[in-house]
């Protein structure tokens, strides 16, 4: 049995987790399927949030697969492979993530296993392309480039002239991929994966992959921290018991925009208690604040993720 692994990268905020949570939700993955999870923070929501799916989860937390914590993810792969237990593979790397890194290192394992790197998906949101081009152009140009799918978020947001312009500049970097500009919600997982597994284009970009050196053994892989510059992100988190108003929330994100008082914020998500019965998700990029009904859960979690952040701030206001 081959399995078949899936990536779904994307800088923070993209809408990679509310992806995989759609197309679990739909059914889509009819077959047993393991998860790894990378989160960037401390504090863990994404595999939270999944964890209800009933499916297994494997949490890579506090850095990032493709460089800080590569042997971690490589040895978690390779474990999972070797069990034999799964039909499929997801993984979600962090915001962060380097998608040719990772690329890369499933492309070695696949050599020697009977795996298939099937989907290589980047989720773009284009209501902070032009933001995030222009400061992190070290992760949001590598996930766009080594992508065979670029599925673009909250493209109800913008009109068809920000949208062509957006479409025109990933051409410009990544001429082959194919590009989703319908938005999630009127597309169904199939139909999702359907287009992101058309034309043969979902394995890799061989031009690409020809350029890396394939001799790897992660007992003494390292990176140059200079190419992972990591370290100009930070991250504050908190688990809390604490009710938010959905009002108190709504004011809270609107006052983390201000820069000059929190630092560069790109990224914000968690689940909290809203009264005394009810929970909800939320989701914060500077251009869109989610809010969504929940489950209840064991306590509450928020975590924020930028560049410069005051985390003395944030732990008053939260």
């Amino acid at each position: 049995m081959t399995i078949q692994i899936d990536i779904f990268s994307g800088f923070f905020g993209a809408g990679k987790t509310t992806l995989i949570k759609k197309l679990i939700d739909e059914n889509v993955y009819s077959k047993k399927i393991t998860l790894i999870e990378n989160e960037f923070g401390e504090i863990p929501i994404d595999g939270a949030f999944l964890k209800k799916y009933n499916i297994e989860i494997k949490e890579i937390k506090a850095g990032c697969i493709c460089c800080s914590t590569v042997i971690d993810f490589t040895n978690t792969l390779r474990e999972i492979i070797k069990s034999k237990e799964t039909e499929r593979i997801i993984i979600e790397p962090s915001g962060v993530g380097k998608l040719s890194e990772i690329v890369k290192i499933v492309k070695i394992l696949e050599e020697d296993n009977d795996i298939h790197l099937n989907l290589v998906i980047a989720a773009v949101d284009v209501t902070m392309y032009e933001e995030f081009t222009e400061l992190f152009s070290e992760f949001y140009g590598d996930q766009i480039i080594h992508a065979s799918t670029i599925l673009l978020s909250r493209t109800q947001n913008v009109d068809d002239e920000e949208l062509g312009k957006v479409v025109s500049k990933i051409r410009e970097i990544n001429d082959t991929a194919s590009i989703v500009t319908t938005p999630w919600d009127d597309l169904s997982g199939i139909e999702l994966i359907g287009l992101s597994e058309a034309d043969g284009q979902q394995i890799s970009r061989d031009e690409d992959l020809s350029a890396f050196d394939l001799e790897f053994d992660d007992d003494d892989h390292d990176h140059d921290d200079d190419d992972h510059n990591h370290d100009i992100f930070t991250s504050w988190g908190i688990e809390t018991p604490k009710i938010f108003p959905v009002t108190q929330l709504e004011s809270i994100f609107e006052s983390l925009k201000d820069e000059a008082i929190f630092g560069k914020v790109v990224r914000s998500k968690g689940k909290v208690q809203i009264d005394g019965v009810n929970w909800v998700e939320f989701d914060f990029v500077p251009n869109a604040l989610e809010i969504r009904a929940s489950e209840p859960d064991e306590i509450g979690r928020i975590t924020v993720i930028g560049h410069d952040l005051n985390q003395a701030i944030l732990d008053t206001v939260f």
